[in-house]
């Protein structure tokens, strides 16, 4: 079944915001702050990159011109607020598999994105990267510290193939394109996430982990 990008993107981008929402309140809580706080770095977590996207091509961002996105992205905050304030406990995987989940969405709607503004491959990656770092930057940079994605993980690299691998596919089927590159995206993060993969640092220096 095909489907057309402005749906493919809107399903992806739905689905990105959910699974982030959860990575900026768990950073914010590790950060001790209030459950206002939470909320916000929960929503920026999960709409930011989106934003980045849409303001670089051009158009009104998609939380704007959607408002049932905000309430994705405030409903995934709240539910990640109540499972810390009930102290629930959830075992480390099913943040990562939700994380790489969340990856591969978003840099998949960057890339249909890209590719629905006719721009080439190097703009489908582009987006791709940017809608799925783009949210954990500014998130890092609430929390007052590097940004991760600078330092000691594969997101931007998963992203970025990700893209790539939609991009390449798209010419034949659209929907195809989507579900191969958030494949590609989710299984190189999580190889990353789980081999410890690192680019390389001049001098062989070891970077902080998280």
């Amino acid at each position: 079944m095909e489907f057309d990008t402005a749906t493919l993107v809107g399903a992806f981008d739905r689905a990105g915001i959910v699974a982030f929402a959860f990575s900026g309140v768990e950073v914010g809580a590790r950060r001790n702050l209030d459950v206002f706080g939470l909320l916000v770095m929960g929503v920026v977590t999960a709409t930011g990159g989106g934003v980045m996207r849409d303001v670089i091509l051009d158009r009104l961002p998609l939380i704007l011109a959607h408002p049932d996105y905000l309430a994705w992205a405030v409903g995934g905050a709240v539910a990640a607020v109540v499972l810390i304030w009930r102290r629930a406990r959830y075992p480390r995987f099913v943040l990562r598999v939700a994380e790489a989940g969340g990856l591969g969405a978003f840099a998949v709607a960057g890339s249909l994105t890209a590719i629905g503004a006719g721009l080439g491959w190097s703009g489908a990656m582009l987006m791709a990267i940017v809608t799925a770092v783009g949210g954990g930057v500014i998130r890092d940079v609430l929390a007052d510290r590097v940004p991760v994605v600078l330092h000691s993980e594969v997101n931007a690299t998963a992203a970025g193939l990700g893209g790539l691998a939609t991009w390449a596919v798209y010419g034949q089927s659209n929907s195809v394109a989507a579900v191969f590159g958030l494949s590609v995206a989710a299984l190189v993060y999580s190889a990353g996430a789980a081999f410890d993969l690192r680019l390389p640092r001049p001098g062989g220096r070891s970077g902080a982990k998280r």
